[in-house]
């Protein structure tokens, strides 16, 4: 189900009415049916959230996400504004049909149009079935193009199960479109099965682990996901906030240690946005009832902050 924005999320600190170089993201928010037509060139940002965390259920883990889309746009709407982009929140879609599948599909027609709408388009999760949806969306918009997948995880999240969950999505993703391709950053040994990998080795996706990435991003993993983007027309980036270390990250799905560091997720997005080839991004797996000071949706909110170009 698609329900329009939540206006009173959008608060925050007043620190000038007329002085723009003062003002706060609430202030400049935008509010519209992404249902409605408008005759305008594409431009500025969408943001659209997936109010859903059944996928995590059927998944076996901690539920909660659901709440994740509200808290990142509220802990966003405080932070200054910095690039001129305008911004619109297109609300979010919630899950209220029988299969996991039928709200994937309605929000992937949803991304779709912000797509087709925007410059750049931010999803916020919910469950990692957002990547899915998000897949569908770009598919719709690229019938041709072919996609190249980037997720920064500790998991693979290629699990093969009868329908849809949050462990699913990439595994759906390179069954059914030969014209797709998989690479995941932050890969940890201990949170996925010898199965995974072995699928991993099958199919020819590409991972880096995240013991790789401790301190710096090497060389050879910078050519590695420039090559990726390279070879590929259109990017779909993903980022499940599991992979960064319980410490900074405590309010997710599947928490863990030994993750990565927030810096290091900002320098790998930098290899990856700025680029014109990619369509969405899509933040999954904040959690707020297992966050502690907020921290985990500030990381979030300050992420799609660092994004926006």
């Amino acid at each position: 189900m698609y329900k329009l924005a939540q206006r009173d999320l959008w608060t925050g600190r007043l620190d000038s009415e007329t002085d723009e170089s003062q003002f706060r993201h609430f202030q400049t928010i935008a509010f519209r049916n992404i249902e409605d037509n408008y005759d305008e060139a594409r431009h500025g940002v969408g943001v659209l959230g997936y109010e859903v965390d059944k996928g995590v259920e059927l998944n076996k883990g901690r539920t909660g996400a659901k709440e994740g889309p509200n808290a990142i746009k509220k802990t966003f709407a405080n932070l200054p504004v910095i690039r001129q982009s305008k911004i619109y929140d297109y609300g979010n879609v919630l899950h209220d049909h029988e299969r996991l599948e039928d709200t994937q599909i309605e929000f992937g027609h949803l991304v779709a149009k912000s797509i087709q709408k925007h410059n750049q388009t931010f999803l916020l999760g919910g469950g990692h079935d957002i990547a899915y949806a998000q897949y569908l969306g770009t598919r719709e918009a690229y019938p041709d193009a072919s996609i190249g997948v980037i997720n920064i995880d500790a998991h693979f999240d290629t699990r093969e199960a009868p329908g849809s969950t949050s462990g699913t999505s990439f595994r759906q993703i390179l069954e059914q479109d030969n014209q797709a391709d998989y690479l995941v950053l932050g890969i940890q040994q201990s949170g996925n099965t010898q199965s995974l990998f072995d699928y991993a080795e099958a199919r020819g996706i590409g991972y880096v682990y995240a013991d790789e990435l401790l301190h710096q991003i090497s060389p050879p993993i910078k050519d590695k996901v420039e090559r990726f983007v390279h070879d590929h027309d259109v990017i779909m980036f993903t980022i499940c906030m599991d992979a960064i270390d319980s410490a900074f990250a405590p309010g997710v799905s599947a928490n863990g240690v030994l993750g990565l560091t927030p810096h290091i997720v900002l320098e790998l997005a930098k290899r990856i946005i700025p680029n014109e080839k990619v369509a969405s991004i899509s933040i999954a797996e904040t959690n707020p009832k297992y966050d502690i000071d907020q921290r985990t949706a500030k990381l979030s909110a300050n992420f799609l902050h660092h994004f926006i170009l």
